[in-house]
Parts: C-alpha cells; sequence; structure tokens
C-alpha cells in the first residue's frame, strides 16, 4: 500500500468548480497554496462537451481572482430569442463570452500550478472512506488523508456515488455538435449572435431550447449548435433530443450524420438539496447548476469563491461539520440568482400549448428589461492590479 499523504484540502476534480475553490483558498491567504492537492481522472487540455458559454457573472469572479481571460473566445454582443414566427434581441459588451472548455479549463489548472498548487492529473479516484478525524481517499498512485473533501467531479460525480449521497436526481440533457463555418460569409459570425430558439417547446416536447453559438476550435471557426433540456418537470415525456437535434439542424441546411454527435447529463440546482457533510463538500455540477437556461460555468466558478469561504472558517474555528455550509451558498447573491432561475425554470417549463408558450415568452421580453442584459453598455467588473490584492471578504 502507498504510503499516507496528510493533506489540508483534497479537491477532485480540476474544472472551473475545484480550480476556482483552490484559487479562492490562495486569494484569502498565499500559504494555502502548499495545504491543497488537486486530483483528476483526466489529463489537461481535455475535451470536455459544453456549450461554453461565460455570463458577467463568471467573469465577475475571475475579475475579483484579478485574472483576465487569457484562452481565445468569442464575445457575443447580441443574443436572439425565438419563438416560432416572433424574435427579440438584447445586446451586451458583451451579452456573454464563448470558450472552448478544453482551452479554458486547462487555463485555469496552469493558473494553479504557477501559484505553486499541486495539480496530479491523471489519476482516478477508487475509493472512499469517511472518518471522524480525516477522509481517506485512495487513487491509483496514492493514498490521502484529508481534513477536508470537496467534491468537484461534475455531474456523475464519483464522490456522491462513494457515499451513497442520499439526494433525488435531478438531471437535465444536453446534446451538441460543431459546424465549421466561414466566419467571413456568416453573419452570425460577423454580427457576433447567439441565438437561442424556443419553438422546440411546442414541436417537440423540449423543456428547454436549441442553440447557435459561435466560437472557435484550435483557431478555426465553428458553431456550436445543440440542445439542453432541462427536465424539471420529469413527469412529462422525454423529448427525442435526437430527432429534434436533426430536425433544427436541417432548418440550417445541416446534416446531423455530417457530425459527431456528443451528449452528456447535468445535475440542476435545488435549495433543499444537501451540499455538505462533515468534511465533505459539493461544489460545481457535482452540487447543481442552473435548470432555466443550463449556465454551468459561472455558477461553477462561484460555488469556489463560496467554499473557499467556508473551509477558511472551518481550518480558523476546527469545526469541520460544514453545517452552515448550504444556508452560505443561500445567501451568496450569485446562488440568489440561481434559486430564483430554478423557480422560473419549474414555470417556464410547465406549459405545453403553444398559446400558453408564446405568452410566457413574450413576458419574458418584458421582464429582461429589467435586468443587466437590457443595458448594452454593461460591462464586468474591471480587473484589479494584482492578484493577490488582499483577502477574501463578504463584499468581494
Amino acid at each position: 500500500m502507498a504510503e499516507v499523504q496528510h493533506v489540508d484540502v483534497l479537491i477532485v476534480g480540476s474544472g472551473p468548480s475545484g480550480t476556482s475553490t483552490a484559487l479562492h483558498l490562495v486569494k484569502s491567504r498565499p500559504d494555502w497554496a502548499g495545504r491543497i492537492v488537486v486530483v483528476d481522472k483526466a489529463v489537461h487540455p481535455r475535451e470536455k462537451l459544453c456549450g461554453g458559454g461565460i455570463t458577467h457573472m463568471g467573469r465577475n469572479v475571475l475579475t475579483r481572482l484579478g485574472l483576465t481571460l487569457e484562452p481565445r473566445h468569442f464575445d457575443v454582443r447580441e443574443a436572439r430569442l425565438v419563438y416560432q414566427d416572433k424574435s427579440y434581441s438584447f445586446y451586451g459588451n458583451p451579452v456573454f463570452t464563448v470558450v472552448r472548455r478544453d482551452e479554458f479549463d486547462h487555463w485555469l489548472v496552469q493558473t494553479c500550478e504557477k501559484l505553486g498548487i499541486r495539480v496530479r492529473q491523471g489519476e482516478a479516484v477508487r475509493h472512499i472512506t469517511l472518518h471522524d478525524e480525516y477522509v481517506e481517499v485512495v487513487t491509483e498512485q496514492a493514498v490521502f488523508h484529508a481534513q477536508t473533501l470537496v467534491a468537484a467531479d461534475g455531474s456523475r460525480s464519483f464522490v456522491r456515488q462513494a457515499l451513497k449521497w442520499d439526494d433525488a436526481s435531478r438531471v437535465a440533457r444536453l446534446v451538441e455538435v460543431l459546424t465549421p463555418e466561414n466566419a467571413q460569409q456568416d453573419p452570425i459570425f460577423q454580427d457576433r449572435v447567439a441565438v437561442f430558439e424556443f419553438t422546440q417547446m411546442s414541436d417537440y416536447g423540449l423543456q428547454g431550447y436549441y442553440w447557435d453559438f459561435p466560437s472557435y476550435v484550435g483557431g478555426r471557426p465553428f458553431m456550436n449548435r445543440g440542445l439542453f433540456d432541462s427536465r424539471v418537470r420529469s413527469e412529462r415525456p422525454k423529448a427525442d433530443l435526437k430527432v429534434t437535434l436533426r430536425d433544427s439542424l436541417a432548418d440550417r441546411q445541416r446534416d446531423l450524420d455530417d457530425y459527431k454527435l456528443k451528449g452528456h447529463p447535468i445535475r440542476w440546482w435545488d435549495r433543499n438539496g444537501r451540499f455538505s457533510m462533515p468534511r465533505v463538500l459539493l461544489v460545481g455540477d457535482a452540487a447543481g447548476a442552473d435548470p432555466l437556461m443550463g449556465e454551468g460555468i459561472s455558477f461553477a466558478l462561484g460555488y469556489g469563491q463560496v467554499a473557499a469561504q467556508a473551509i477558511h472558517q472551518a481550518f480558523e474555528r476546527q469545526d469541520f461539520s460544514y453545517a452552515t455550509y448550504r444556508s452560505q451558498l443561500l445567501a451568496d447573491p450569485l446562488f440568489i440568482q440561481l434559486d430564483r432561475r430554478t423557480r422560473l425554470a419549474y414555470i417556464a417549463y410547465k406549459a405545453r400549448h403553444p398559446f400558453f408558450i408564446r405568452l410566457g415568452w413574450q413576458a419574458a421580453r418584458f421582464f429582461i428589461r429589467f435586468t443587466r442584459w437590457g443595458n448594452p453598455d454593461y460591462k464586468p467588473l474591471d480587473p484589479p492590479e494584482l492578484y493577490l490584492s488582499g483577502p477574501i471578504n463578504s463584499a468581494s
């Protein structure tokens, strides 16, 4: 058996929520870098199925960390919402940003490593055992005794499974394809437009939307096209995602058979869910994402900030129950927003008849005027001058 390694914080998963947790801890106090280990079965850069959208909420988390988005990205200036023969748009500077997850996640991992945080890639977790004084985590290469374990390993979280997390399943579905495009001739690329089409709600029973996101893959222009099906109304029949996507692509003169179809689930947020147990925290998709629009990256980054605060307090007080972690999430402005989106998703995806869907869709047009999305001059926060500019506090 491998020699036991003692560590204060072991983070399983090196996606945005796991790296954000580590980066927020180091921002609060630089010596945290030597007290954290991140393990992941994948090796970066690794392919990750995702629409890649980061809204101002996620950009602001990065900004408060002192990070300027370095990987190549596409700033969307117009978000166009479509239902049947009606459409409306709202504008921003940008409305949101599209990244490729392989590049974005790799950048966050490299940022962690530059700050002295150990990231062990290509190392899967095999066993987890809870003890009163520590959590034992056995990987393919080592045995860790951690004071705190952070589960940042996605919707199919191994940590959740290993600990038999008694939480109801809340799973949305996504499918996507990438289609090569001519950016010089495509008006969507030229005008920096992202399309969200909700017609599929009435035509196919989809509890979500079809999307067209312009993006770059390896420096080449591609359209990221896909479907988000929230399944918040689990009692209703499932939409046939392949048929729905095939027909949606046909409307755009594309044949699904010409492209590689990929799909994955997303666990969505429930304020009544269980987000912690003694010595263990859930973050990111392992805890829950947005069931209204499927936004994951921004909230994943936000989980890191709240989790870091909870961990810092636990070590200060030597109380690793994490009994207040859920209340900390519920009180955070970002997760107040997430909670509102969840409630709205239950309303928005309840309608079946086209008349009621259209009515709700038109109402959304009215209410969105009162959000930041209605301000075309809105920008994320200006980045601070230095990364290690000060401790995390409730105002950061």
